[in-house]
């Protein structure tokens, strides 16, 4: 059993869909970020809860969201049943890995008999159907019975007379009666003080074979349907079926069914089956796409719709404002101390940008429908959006609130990535032809050497030095090009695994960085290398490989490791995306700081594709395949000069036992803290602009309540006074 933290935030129904779903938190803390308009179960308790696959967003009748993730107490990600009981107000969550969270007040009690057990192969959870004070867990081996008082297991139903496993897919009950729809057909038996009596199945007849696998009770009466008919016990013709729609759900109405229909143009419908067997549209295809779930409170339906949300329905249509990007982030990400943007890629148009207004989606400027986006980049002149798309260019003024479309090429060939320098000039990779950079007004194309492969070029940074990095094509290794901008002679060069023509880890380079000193840092199917290179007229470039010390062994970094992505945080130290985690490096790579994986972080997946650093506030987003989550880091970009600082939290409560984060120092920063009197307490240096304190003096012990002051020092010398840290009394 564990605590669970509350993360609140009172959104009135009316405010815009793209708040963000949680506040920043300190130091060591996580935020999700998932895709939450994808609901697919919706249950009334003491408040509404909806369930994604990712977490629960619940909505109390005041209007204010609260999110309930892996970050603030579930155990788990991968949500696949939710189910509420009303006598002990507590929340049941099935995961897809067969563990069940009970949530009861702040408290979540674990059960994971099922997850753990070695008895059946197969322990999938397909539903959860609550009677008495037991909850009846229908799994792929039979119906599992656990005591919400007791939060343990009681018993395992085989819904057969050989306590055979069967696969039970939903249970169903009347006054007397329980059913349960299996792999071999429909199964009743006796239900008396909700318990049964085994070997006493029957099977109903005329069930068989039809392809049932949903059931659902109303006025003592039971209806048995699959995806296009329904029946009514004992009857085995349908009483209504559908011919190009689908039926996801059937739920009581009281005085009447009322089912959740869609079709495969992804218009959705809730209609209602009156018990005269006359049919009543509640919700129609101009509103509703894909439910899936949905229930009646007294004159109001919430529907979960997967693919636009959650709706509130009673005099008018309300969306609920759940927050989130409104897809999985497949294209190239951008931050900068204003926005992350986040295109969706090639499976869904437009993107999400995250910013101070929290989420915001983009799928339509005014009258223009967004395209496929796959990279992104912000002008740092004017702070225009820039996106890649196909062959085009798409550029968005905030100011202005204008998208244009750019054909800088009529050349065959995608553009994948495009990077924006300090001056303005646009660099844009186009494959099967190379770079195109606009100065001056102008487009010019660069043309790599004849004997370079061009076609699969994909991947580019820009340098500070001026010099274009890029993944070669089919296992090539690197190309670098450097112009007479920065350099006097213009130059192409081809890395390889080849000593003294780049010593590269592998030829399948997989990801490019920069860090602050200036060094190049590359990804790939065999780990990491180091390149620090001048002139590639003339000077050799080969990479180092680190060695580091890991469980007592050295080793190449990373060895036999794929590299997905390699970013830089404020104290330049290099966040590594893997599959198999995210893990952070000192600056020099030679110390693993830390790892990330799902066994240790709400990460929906181990294997990471992207990560970017917020430079202010030094929050780490991590993007995975299933969603993205964020870590509130210790680095931050430094400030210029040192004026004022951020502390946070200040005051500090007395219960306090966090980090107290030091934010807005100039790099490298020596900080001390003393009382009152001057006797120092502590003293550490900054990490890029952000230095960290745990309330302890050197002695490990904590510090009494007080004022406490800040002081700083840069490198030249200069000190003086930042801050004060309110410690406030237990009193």
């Amino acid at each position: 059993m564990k605590k669970r933290i509350t993360i609140a935030i009172g959104i009135l129904f009316s405010c815009l869909a793209g708040w963000s779903q949680n506040s920043i938190g300190g130091i060591g803390t996580w935020r999700e970020h998932f895709n939450n308009h994808s609901i697919q179960q919706v249950v009334k308790g003491d408040k509404i809860y909806a369930a994604s696959w990712y977490q629960l967003v619940s909505v109390d009748p005041k209007g204010a969201i609260e999110y309930i993730g892996k970050s603030n107490g579930l155990n788990e990600v991968g949500i696949k049943k939710i189910r509420w009981h009303e006598a002990t107000n507590q929340l049941m969550i099935a995961y897809e890995n067969s563990n069940i969270d009970i949530i009861k007040g702040d408290q979540i009690y674990s059960l994971k008999d099922i997850e753990l057990t070695n008895l059946f192969s197969d322990k999938g959870i397909n539903d959860l159907y609550l009677i008495g004070n037991w909850a009846l867990v229908s799994t792929n081996f039979g119906i599992v019975v656990v005591d919400l008082i007791k939060h343990e297991i009681k018993d395992t139903w085989f819904p057969n007379n050989n306590r055979q496993a069967s696969i039970t897919y939903q249970v169903a009950t009347t006054l007397d009666s329980l059913y349960a729809v299996t792999e071999n057909g429909i199964f009743s038996t006796a239900l008396k003080n909700n318990w049964i009596n085994s070997n006493q199945w029957n099977n109903l007849p005329g069930y068989n074979g039809l392809g049932i696998q949903k059931i659902t009770s109303l006025k003592n009466t039971i209806y048995p349907y699959t995806n296009k008919v329904v029946y009514q016990y004992p009857s085995t013709q349908p009483i209504i079926g559908f011919i190009t729609e689908k039926i996801n759900c059937i739920k009581d109405g009281g005085d009447g069914l009322l089912i959740a229909l869609s079709n495969k143009t992804n218009k959705g419908a809730v209609i209602k089956l009156n018990t005269d067997k006359r049919l009543t549209t509640l919700i129609d295809t101009t509103v509703l796409s894909m439910p899936v779930d949905l229930l009646l409170d007294e004159s109001t339906y919430w529907i979960a719709d997967s693919a636009k949300g959650l709706l509130q329905k009673n005099i008018t249509n309300n969306w609920i404002p759940i927050g989130g990007p409104i897809q999985n982030i497949e294209g190239d990400c951008f931050i900068n101390s204003n926005a992350l943007l986040a295109p969706f890629g090639n499976k869904a148009t437009g993107f999400s940008s995250y910013s101070a207004l929290g989420w915001i989606n983009y799928t339509q400027i005014k009258n223009t429908t967004l395209p496929y986006l796959t990279s992104s980049a912000i002008d740092p002149l004017n702070e225009n959006w820039w996106f890649t798309s196909d062959n085009n260019l798409v550029r968005y003024d905030q100011n202005a609130n204008i998208v244009s479309t750019i054909l800088p090429s009529n050349l065959q060939g995608n553009l994948n990535n495009i990077h924006i320098g300090d001056n303005g000039n646009i660099w844009v990779m186009k494959d099967e032809q190379g770079i195109l950079i606009y100065k001056n007004n102008n487009w010019e194309l660069i043309v790599p050497p004849s004997d370079f492969i061009k076609k699969g070029i994909k991947r580019m940074i820009l340098s500070k030095s001026g010099q274009a990095w890029m993944t070669a094509p089919n296992h090539q290794g690197i190309y670098v090009y450097q112009s007479t901008q920065n350099y006097t002679t213009a130059a192409w060069k081809k890395l390889t695994t080849t000593k003294g023509s780049g010593n590269l880890p592998s030829n399948f380079i997989t990801c490019i960085a920069e860090d602050k000193l200036g060094s190049i840092w590359l990804g790939s199917d065999n780990g990491i290398g180091i390149i620090n290179c001048g002139d590639i007229s003339n000077e050799v470039c080969d990479a180092d490989l680190p060695i580091v010390l890991n469980n007592g062994f050295l080793g190449t970094l990373f060895q036999k490791e794929t590299i997905n992505a390699i970013t830089v945080d404020g104290a330049n130290r290099k966040w590594i995306a893997t599959n198999n985690g995210a893990w952070l490096l000192s600056a020099d790579g030679n110390t693993i700081i830390a790892q990330f994986d799902r066994s240790n972080a709400p990460i929906p997946s181990d294997s990471i594709t992207q990560i970017m650093v917020a430079p202010l506030n030094g929050e780490v987003f991590i993007n995975t395949k299933k969603g993205m989550v964020s870590y509130r880091g210790t680095a931050t970009q430094e400030a210029r000069s040192q004026q004022s600082i951020h502390i946070y939290p200040n005051p500090i409560a007395p219960n306090y036992e966090g980090p107290i984060a030091l934010n807005g120092l100039v790099e490298n920063a020596l900080v001390k803290i003393t009382d009152l009197n001057g006797m120092l307490v502590f003293q550490t240096r900054s990490l890029g602009g952000q230095a960290v304190w745990n309330g302890k003096t050197y002695e490990g012990r904590k510090v009494a309540s007080g004022i406490y002051l800040v002081f700083t020092r840069d490198d030249s010398g200069n000190e003086k006074s930042v801050g004060k840290i309110v410690i406030a009394s237990g009193q």
